[in-house]
């Protein structure tokens, strides 16, 4: 190999990643989409290049932090869930319950600051929360910074970001204990998706990452009421994760299995307590229930389903769609379940399987949501996931005025490259490793 070469383009590629990160966190409102989608596709270039040309992982875990402590300085831009967050915290250190009151009651009786300067910056005005606790929690101690939103924000992302460094140290150990090349762990690391729109705009799927890959950790230490304990976290962050327990329940042997889901179902008791007063947990489900039924954003099969039921009976089906599609989304859990294998691997395919499913049915897939399955994709080698986070961008095209609405022509992009990767890995993964080394130890 020409090891002058080889730092050339490292330097190169490094240099092009810092500065498609600074432009975008800093220089690129959402609105700005063809701005956004150039820099971010040239991110990408540099990503699978430091991929290709880093060979220490201590070098690319160095470079990973280096990129997230920028992303932790940026006020989030893509995304106005800050606010929310912001919201819920300053509810919180008013001694008022985050799912007591939506927020259009909740500034009837208080019209004053932060209040009155968050709430024109809400993007659901007319729902209760829909943050477990451990998110409230985090936000809690944001909104002691209230009145400066980007001081909030950097308090609301410090959690986010000292899980990533626990991630990044984590992730190369846990993929060597199953045989599985620590090199896999860049992918993630220099993920433009996780640093640039998971932390840069202040998304708690990361704090689960952190967690699953801490119970991974456990598991492989045989600490099941442990490993349980990060999982009920995991679910206290995002509920999404319970519907994975089945999958590694499966797997344990009975005394595995009563340690793993004490530790597991203890933790989400506990941390739900805030929920079970006074029955709050009612209102975070209505609120749940209302945006399955409400919103849609980058939707695959729904849009298909949904536009083609609006062209026949001439009004939009999400009403009954959406749980319709949540109902599959069970039964496909079942089979899932029902046809795994009893192996750990088992367990982690049939988890990666099923939450691509859930997203694939789902009315509103965000970009940052897909951050789990990027991480399970690595335990299972397959490269769908990594070009997801790279096309998944196409979606922000929704925000191109300042009033969002569906290009579906980008979604359609999106959508049909990635089940090009899906239908066919074999062909994919061959030009994949011959151009960019993907997934190559």
């Amino acid at each position: 190999m020409n090891w002058n070469r080889i730092n050339t383009v490292a330097i190169i590629a490094l240099i092009l990643f810092l500065f498609g990160e600074i432009v975008i966190l800093f220089f690129t409102p959402r609105t700005e989409t063809l701005q956004l989608f150039v820099v971010y596709f040239a991110l990408c270039g540099a990503y699978f290049a430091l991929y290709h040309e880093v060979k220490s992982i201590q070098i690319a875990a160095f470079l990973g932090v280096l990129f997230r402590g920028i992303s932790w300085l940026a006020f989030p831009e893509l995304s106005d869930d800050i606010y929310r967050f912001i919201w819920d915290g300053s509810v919180t250190l008013e001694g008022i319950s985050p799912y007591a009151l939506i927020p259009t009651d909740f500034l009837a009786d208080h019209v004053e600051e932060p209040f009155e300067q968050l709430y024109p910056l809400l993007n659901s005005t007319g729902y209760y929360s829909v943050y477990p606790t451990i998110i409230q929690l985090v936000s809690a101690f944001g909104a002691l910074a209230a009145n400066d939103p980007y001081q909030a924000a950097l308090i609301i992302k410090l959690p986010l970001f000292l899980a990533e460094i626990g991630t990044i140290w984590m992730l190369p150990k846990v993929l060597l204990n199953f045989k599985l090349s620590p090199k896999y762990s860049v992918l993630y690391f220099l993920n433009p998706l996780i640093i640039i729109d998971a932390l840069g705009n202040a998304h708690f799927e990361l704090l689960v990452v952190f967690f699953l890959v801490a119970a991974f950790r456990l598991i492989q230490d045989r600490k099941l009421f442990e490993s349980g304990i990060m999982f009920g976290l995991a679910i206290s962050t995002k509920l999404i994760p319970i519907l994975l327990i089945p999958f590694f329940l499966k797997v344990m042997k009975t005394v595995s299995l009563r340690k793993f889901l004490l530790g597991s179902m203890g933790t989400t008791l506990i941390l739900g307590i805030p929920l079970l007063y006074k029955g709050y947990y009612l209102n975070l489900f209505e609120s749940i229930q209302l945006y399955y039924q409400t919103f849609e954003f980058n939707a695959s099969f729904y849009f298909l389903f949904s536009r083609t039921l609006e062209w026949i009976i001439g009004y939009n089906p999400i009403g009954f769609l959406g749980p319709a599609l949540g109902v599959l989304t069970l039964i496909g859990l079942a089979i899932i379940l029902i046809r795994q294998e009893r192996l750990m691997h088992g367990a982690l395919h049939s988890s990666m399987v099923f939450l691509t499913m859930y997203m694939l049915l789902a009315t509103t897939v965000h970009p940052w949501y897909i951050a789990t399955i990027l991480l399970l994709g690595l335990f299972n080698r397959v490269q769908y996931p990594v070009i997801w986070s790279v096309v998944v961008i196409l979606s922000y095209g929704a925000y191109s005025t300042i009033e969002s609405s569906h290009n579906y022509w980008l979604v359609l992009i999106e959508y049909a490259i990635l089940f090009v990767v899906v239908a066919y890995p074999k062909r994919t993964r061959r030009l994949f490793r011959s151009t960019l080394g993907l997934l190559n130890p």
